[in-house]
């Protein structure tokens, strides 16, 4: 395989020189240390937070290296092309990158890390036609569509996915179309099973400046998972009738997902923009998926990307108000809405390449099935949005820096923003209110034919509501930066509208001052110490209660195209009352990420 791609290169490269392209050739040298003395956790760094406790101490602990080379080659005014070849070595050692790849899967890390892999490329044709402005071949990039339908991949072997994009316009009116066939992972249950042919995902997008102040989006996809007829006799797996094989075997659609969108942003002056996205998806299994026709996937296993209704369409959508100093007195406030529903679906919806909502992190802090407070870890430390049902696979093996993600999926609420600008001060405030789309409190099929009452997503049903508050104050000093974060929390989840034992309700909060300067040319450093709060009560008893300090710092090095990274947390204090004294969370922990890369 490294022989073959060697050659690959090397023709290509050779056959660009003869051609007299102009070549860029880029190299990317990048190693990642991880140690830990204690829990798995590291706030935003972490790969399995609130899960497992010193038993889980060696997934914090290993040696990850990465080389990668690009190639952009200027063929003609007409022709660019693209390379990019990526791989990435762990330490060969037993107790750490072994078991920090156990969740390796198809076509994302991979099983075998260490070999080389050509992780996309891009052929770029510039036609110079009226109606076709560029095409694009192979891996696609800056895709222009709704990010909540379609989006750019970021993780290693996502641009694995390939196809032919295409970009044009009518008049004033610009289109962009796409035909990918997507990665082994991203079907409807995380295969897309043995026949992928013609598995694929179809999108487009229609774009138009209506006037100076108006502009409209249009936006559709349709996602096919494509497999062989499981009610032809030819198949293997043929148990139906008693028909006889004809020596062909047929395909069928085994699911279907689609959706279509409006967007419009109007700029209501030069201060003021109004944004609305409003969304309708749907999904549809094939009949074999629900044998005894009620409705649900049979043997759903509660982890899939899509809802456990065989079909199902529900509309979304986001409303924002945006304003920038409109009473000229450094004063910003905004606002949004959204109601993205429980059962709303897309395979290629962006995962952590966009911010997709305006709130600061801390949509959902309850446990989810796997005993993980992902949510909670994520109001600690804030967190972005993405536009997918599932954000688990996307926080693991993060990249130094690398923010959480969490879904917003099955949720509904507002958003305050207020932004002051002073001489010497900077004060930021946010307002949220949370409830859930699916607040069925606990619906059974008797009570509800309608509802399934085993939940969506990954959680059973909630009647939830909650809110958040942030209130920031930043500014600089003697040439030092500093600022001042307090965020606060509360949760209510009526898992059960009959039994009040069972309902939970959450508080949290974060005090975490800051402080960071530019000590010489070279380095830079970020000093955030936290104190935090968490309280579970369930049936009015108070079940958790614990506090904790936690300093974190970080140190920048940069060297003439040498650039180091040093990122530190240790907690200092546990205290907790209401768990038992072996509990690790009394423990103290000590969590070191380091970094180096090399641009060349």
């Amino acid at each position: 395989m490294k022989k073959t791609l060697l050659i690959v290169v090397l023709i290509l490269v050779s056959s660009l020189v003869l051609a007299q392209a102009r070549i860029d050739v880029g190299t990317t040298i990048y190693n990642q240390f991880r140690w830990t003395d204690g829990l798995a956790f590291m706030g935003a760094h972490t790969e399995t937070p609130w899960n497992g406790g010193r038993t889980d101490i060696h997934k914090g602990n290993f040696m990850r290296s990465e080389v990668q080379f690009e190639v952009n080659a200027t063929i003609s005014k007409y022709v660019k092309a693209y390379l990019r070849m990526k791989t990435i070595w762990d330490a060969d050692d037993a107790n750490s990158s072994v078991e920090a790849n156990s969740s390796a899967w198809q076509t994302y890390w991979d099983a075998n890390t260490g070999w080389f892999k050509l992780r996309g490329f891009r052929i770029d044709l510039m036609p110079g036609t009226e109606a076709i402005d560029q095409i694009q071949l192979g891996t696609p990039m800056g895709l222009g569509f709704s990010k909540w339908f379609m989006a750019d991949r970021r993780y290693i072997d996502r641009d694995n996915a390939k196809g032919i994009y295409v970009k044009g316009h009518f008049g004033g009116m610009k289109w962009n179309l796409v035909r990918l066939w997507q990665p082994n992972w991203q079907g409807w249950n995380w295969n897309t099973g043995d026949f992928k042919a013609e598995d694929g995902t179809w999108a487009l997008n229609f774009n138009t400046n209506i006037n100076d102040v108006h502009n409209l989006a249009f936006d559709a996809f349709w996602f096919a998972d494509t497999e062989f007829d499981p009610t032809d006799p030819e198949n293997p797996n043929y148990s139906v009738g008693d028909d006889d094989p004809d020596g062909s075997m047929t395909t069928k659609e085994m699911y279907q997902n689609m959706g279509f969108g409006l967007r419009e942003k109007w700029d209501i002056s030069e201060v003021m923009s109004l944004d609305f996205n409003i969304m309708y998806t749907m999904c549809a299994a094939n009949d074999s998926l629900d044998v005894d026709g009620d409705n649900i996937i049979d043997g759903y296993s509660g982890w899939e990307p899509v809802p456990q209704y065989a079909s199902v369409g529900v509309p979304s959508g986001v409303f924002t108000v945006r304003t920038t100093d409109p009473f000229d007195v450094g004063f910003s406030p905004s606002l949004q809405f959204f109601y993205i529903d429980h059962n709303y679906t897309s395979m290629w919806g962006s995962r952590r390449e966009d911010d997709m909502l305006m709130i600061n992190g801390g949509i959902d802090a309850l446990r989810n099935t796997y005993g993980e407070r992902l949510g909670l870890n994520a109001f600690l430390w804030d967190s972005d949005q993405n536009a997918v049902r599932h954000e688990f696979r996307d926080n693991e093996n993060l990249r130094l820096g690398e923010d959480l993600v969490e879904s917003p999926v099955g949720y509904w609420g507002g958003t305050i923003d207020l932004q002051h600008d002073l001489d010497m001060l900077t004060i930021k405030g946010q307002f949220n209110y949370l409830g859930r789309t699916d607040d069925t409190g606990g619906a059974t099929d008797t009570e509800d034919s309608i509802y399934d009452g085993d939940g969506t997503m990954y959680m059973a049903p909630h009647d939830f509501s909650g809110m958040v508050a942030d209130l920031g104050l930043s500014g600089r000093a003697s040439g030092w930066n500093w600022g001042l974060n307090f965020s606060y929390g509360m949760w209510e989840d009526l898992l059960d509208s009959a039994n009040d034992a069972d309902d939970i309700a959450t508080t949290a909060m974060v005090v975490m001052p800051k402080i960071g300067k530019q000590i010489t040319n070279s380095i830079g450093l970020e000093l955030y110490p936290a104190y935090q709060m968490v309280t579970d009560e369930v049936g009015g008893e108070v079940t958790m209660e614990w506090n904790q300090i936690v300093v974190g710092h970080k140190w920048v090095y940069n060297l003439s195209g040498f650039d180091f990274w040093l990122r530190g947390e240790h907690k200092i204090y546990s205290p907790d009352d209401q768990v038992d004294a072996t509990d690790d969370y009394k423990l103290s922990s000590n969590t070191l990420h380091a970094a180096f890369e090399v641009k060349f």
